[in-house]
């Protein structure tokens, strides 16, 4: 009786393994596994935007004085000197107050002279008076003279003295008048000076709005006549970036730009300024980034749309993986079935290879002795074997999420209990330090039929790779796609 039920087991076993192995099979083979290797290559991070091409100096040319334009020498795109006349107004009116001016100057100055010569005559009654007043004082001394005489002269000299001095008074006047219209004379001359529309820049006219016969009326402004482009062989872009993306750009960024009169042809460029006043447009905030180019063959014109892309970062011959490689993560049974390690299948942040450099980087960190080390190593296994059953079962991000969450307060839990306070301060400091430092995502890897997840460092990243700064070598295939095949 024995024996029979012994070989009914014996049976049942082997039934039993055969059943396994060939839903192992089962599962293996309804199941594509799509991987990518990790390779070398480039990658560039950009900020896109568009902006307006402007000249790199621009000025306007107005007229400080009304009148008629009585001719125009240049057009448009005309290259224009300092100092070269674009046109006049017409100068007969400022020429006649000119003439006017000197005519009053030529007064003024005869008026001065005509002053003059009264201070010599002043000069000479005075001198007549003195003399005069000498000899009734000298006949009053002898007895001779009369005293009424004496006072006479005395009143005379008093009266040359003041004649002298108004003489003195009205040169000064005619001189005061003669600066004053020899002033009234330098202003119209200016005037007519003005009359000539001179460019204040070499450069290249971009606008012309001067014809000849045109009034031009000045009053608080100065009429616009002429725009003058100071420079075209180089110019700006005044680009728009969003308030999300101007963290990443810095002065001296890289630019990359094309027009739609060129769409084959890419000009480059370097951030030259960055605007802190902010633009704001039906609730979205932008800030003015300038950037400036070359334009040597005068392909960019002032006004044109630059599509740009500004280069806010960019690595050479670096670790690279498919975007599509860091959206992957194990789902259902099926995939869970070919984790290594079920426990570490997206919410074991220690496993075997992790805890080994996890506890390698706190006993640097926290200057830990071995028997620190095995109290930790001994205190995780135990924890951690707690949900190694439950994770495996995890089918949904979710899911996998809260397990994460679990497994970080275990090990907080675990350090709490081995390491002093100062030491698990230090800990929690460092933990910081590393949640602000390089962004961090789980990797998965096909090799020997199973899933492996690899904790990895991420660097730049463009629309299509992404950047490995640690955790993953080059060569190492990584899963980026998982198909269930129908039966």
């Amino acid at each position: 009786m024995g024996l029979r039920w012994l070989l009914i087991l014996l049976v049942v076993g082997v039934a039993g393994a055969a059943g396994y192995y060939y839903w192992q099979q089962r599962q293996a083979t309804t199941l594509d596994i799509q991987t990518v290797a990790a390779t070398r290559g480039d990658v560039r991070r950009t900020v896109s935007t568009s902006g307006t091409v402007r000249a790199l100096g621009t000025v306007e040319i107005g007229s400080q004085l009304s009148g008629n334009i009585g001719e125009v020498n240049v057009d448009f795109t005309s290259e224009v000197k300092l100092g070269e006349v674009l046109a006049r107004i017409e100068p007969s009116t400022f020429e006649t107050r000119v003439r006017e001016e000197e005519a009053g100057v030529a007064v003024a100055k005869a008026n001065v002279a005509l002053q003059e010569a009264s201070v010599n005559r002043a000069e000479a009654n005075l001198h007549k008076a003195n003399l005069d007043h000498q000899r009734a004082d000298e006949l009053v001394r002898k007895g001779v003279g009369a005293q009424a005489a004496l006072d006479t002269a005395i009143a005379a000299q008093q009266s040359a003295t003041a004649d002298l001095a108004i003489a003195k008074a009205n040169v000064e006047n005619a001189k005061a008048t003669l600066a004053q219209r020899e002033a009234t004379r330098d202003s119209a001359r200016i005037d007519l000076e003005r009359t000539y529309i001179r460019s204040p820049i070499d450069g290249v006219v971009i606008e012309r709005l001067a014809e000849p016969g045109q009034t031009v009326a000045a009053s608080m402004t100065a009429p616009k006549l002429f725009t003058i482009a100071q420079d075209l062989s180089k110019v700006e872009i005044d680009a728009q970036v969003d308030e999300a993306d101007i963290g990443q750009v810095t002065r001296e960024n890289s630019v990359s730009f094309t027009v739609d009169a060129y769409p084959d042809t890419t000009f480059k460029g370097v951030v030259e300024q960055i605007r802190l006043a902010p633009v704001s447009l039906t609730n979205v905030v932008t800030y003015t980034v300038v950037i400036s180019a070359d334009n040597l063959h005068g392909h960019l014109l002032p006004g044109m749309t630059a599509n740009v892309e500004i280069i806010t970062g960019e690595h050479k011959q670096v670790v690279v993986v498919p975007n599509e490689a860091l959206r992957y993560q194990p789902r259902g049974a099926a995939q869970a079935a070919l984790v290594r390690d079920s426990w570490a299948s997206g919410v074991n942040p220690l496993g075997s290879d992790r805890r080994a450099r996890f506890l390698a980087r706190i006993k640097e960190q926290l200057e830990l002795g071995e028997d620190e080390l095995r109290k930790i190593n001994d205190g995780l296994e135990a924890e951690f074997a707690a949900i190694r059953n439950a994770a495996s079962a995890a089918g949904t991000a979710t899911a996998q999420e809260d397990m994460r969450q679990q497994a970080q307060l275990r090990i907080a839990k675990v350090l709490r209990s081995v390491l002093t306070t100062e030491k698990y301060k230090r800990f929690e400091e460092l933990q910081r330090q590393r949640s602000t430092g390089p962004r961090r995502a789980t990797l998965w890897t096909y090799e020997g039929g199973t899933l492996v997840p690899y904790e990895v460092r991420l660097g730049l990243a463009d629309p299509y790779l992404t950047e490995i700064t640690d955790g993953l070598a080059e060569g190492a295939q990584v899963v980026v796609r998982v198909r269930e095949l129908p039966q």
